[in-house]
């Protein structure tokens, strides 16, 4: 573990690692929680909200 420890010396590179997994943890969390959503809030498949259709339905509410 010390090796791994090695590269984030420098304060940016802590900043940078940690800004990454919490960017990533966001969108998957994001991800699970929509699928959760849709599932409960509607009739179709939980999976339909990573479908193309579903997200060009909410756009067309922002256009």
């Amino acid at each position: 573990m010390k090796q791994f420890h090695q590269y984030l010396d420098a304060p940016w590179k802590k900043f940078l690692f940690w800004g990454i997994v919490i960017l990533i943890l966001s969108i998957v969390l994001f991800i699970i929680g929509g699928i959760i959503g849709y599932g409960v809030s509607s009739d179709n498949s939980p999976f339909n909200f990573l479908s193309s259709k579903t997200w060009n339905h909410v756009f067309s509410f922002i256009k």
